[in-house]
């Protein structure tokens, strides 16, 4: 299975605009979206991704910086 990030959105550089929900992604597309960070991980779990990266509230979303995302066992 391949790795699932778990991501916020809207994506934004304005430091200001608020997290409105949480999508699982999986090979750069958005397979689910949920209320928050922990039933988008656990709904990631259940379809069995692994590892299930959870990304760190920021408002830049960038799977290329290590630091961003953290590894969330399920």
């Amino acid at each position: 299975m391949p790795a699932a990030y778990i991501e916020h959105r809207p994506k934004s550089t304005d430091k200001n605009a608020a997290t409105t929900h949480h999508v699982v992604v999986v090979d750069g597309k958005e397979v689910s979206e949920h209320k928050t960070q922990k039933e988008a991980k656990d709904s990631a779990c259940r379809a069995g991704y692994r590892p299930v990266h959870v990304a760190r509230e920021r408002h830049l979303q960038n799977r290329d910086i290590p630091d961003h995302f953290r590894v969330d066992p399920c």
